[in-house]
């Protein structure tokens, strides 16, 4: 059997989640440094003026995620519980599912943020990433607040949840 799932454990996982997208667009830079070659920043720079148009359109895209991702949560806690036989729908079966829930819907944020950061790869602007990677950190970290406010500071125990 796992271990609960307390707010410390949470809020590890939760800021490992929050820093992978823009650990993404560090990797990516690092990677395109060592491995392509000089003359892949001629073709990016002369993409640029064709991609960073499209990439601004990320950043709205990354804000009306923010509510998706947090509707998609919801919708996620209330399938899994659900699917729980009745003896199985404890509280930490709640936290667990809303646990595990968290996990995918912050993808919903992070998606517009990783197409924008993989347009920075081909030539595209960094203002217009950096943006769309705030948000969804940002984001990614709201909907992990929201989600922590419904866990309890102290994990139940698993005799009082069965």
């Amino acid at each position: 059997m796992a271990a609960p799932i307390g707010r410390a454990k949470f809020y590890g996982v939760l800021a490992i989640v929050a820093c992978s997208t823009p650990l993404a667009l560090a990797v990516e830079t690092g990677l395109r440094q060592i491995i392509f070659p000089p003359e892949f920043d001629e073709v990016r720079m002369w993409l640029r003026p064709s991609i960073t148009p499209w990439v601004w359109l990320t950043v709205p895209v990354c804000v009306l995620a923010v509510p998706l991702g947090a509707r998609l949560q919801r919708w996620l806690v209330a399938r899994d519980l659900a699917k729980l036989p009745v003896e199985r729908r404890t509280e930490q079966g709640r936290i667990e599912s809303e646990f595990d829930a968290l996990l995918l819907s912050t993808s919903a944020p992070q998606l517009p943020a990783v197409i924008a950061t993989i347009a920075f790869m081909f030539g595209a602007e960094l203002l217009p990433v950096v943006v769309a990677m705030i948000i969804a950190t940002l984001g990614v970290l709201g909907l992990g607040v929201a989600v922590a406010r419904r866990i309890p500071a102290k994990p139940p125990s698993p005799r009082s949840s069965a």
